[in-house]
C-alpha cells in the first residue's frame, strides 16, 4: 500500500493500524476531533461567538485509503461535490457545547484543526467554508 505522498506503508488488516504510525482510523478521528474541540474552545474564550453565519467542512482528497474507508463504513461524511470525501462540521463537533453554533469563524477554526491532524498522517485535507 502507498500513502498519499507515494511512501510505502503496510496496513495491518487484523488490527486496522498503519504500521508507519500505529494508529487506527478511529484513533486518528478521535485525535482530530479532540484537536478541533480544543481549538474551538480557545477561539471562543478569546473572541466569543462572532455572528457571521456560515458553513464549514473538511474535504479529504483523494477519497481513498483506510481512513476514508472507515469514515464511509461509519456513515461519517459524504462525497464531495467535485470529488473527495466531505466531513461536515456537525460530525466533527458532535457532542461539543458549540456544535450547534451558526458562527462560520468557529466552524472554520474547528475544521482547520481537524484537517491539520489528518495532514499529519499523510492525507490531503482542506477546510472549506461558505457564508450563509
Amino acid at each position: 500500500m502507498v500513502d498519499y505522498f507515494g511512501t510505502r506503508i503496510y496496513y495491518n488488516t487484523m488490527k486496522g493500524a498503519l504500521y508507519n504510525n500505529m494508529k487506527t482510523p478511529q484513533e486518528i478521528f478521535a485525535e482530530a476531533k479532540a484537536s478541533s474541540d480544543s481549538a474551538v474552545d480557545e477561539f471562543v474564550e478569546k473572541h466569543g461567538e462572532p455572528m457571521y453565519c456560515g458553513f464549514a467542512n473538511v474535504l479529504i482528497r483523494p477519497a481513498r485509503g483506510p481512513f476514508v474507508k472507515w469514515l464511509k463504513s461509519n456513515d461519517i461524511g459524504s462525497n464531495g461535490v467535485y470529488g473527495g470525501w466531505r466531513v461536515p462540521w456537525h460530525k466533527i463537533s458532535e457532542g461539543h457545547k458549540n456544535s450547534y453554533t451558526q458562527s462560520m469563524d468557529i466552524k472554520e477554526t474547528g475544521c482547520d484543526a481537524f484537517a491539520d491532524v489528518l495532514e499529519k498522517y499523510g492525507m490531503k485535507a482542506y477546510m472549506q467554508s461558505r457564508a450563509d
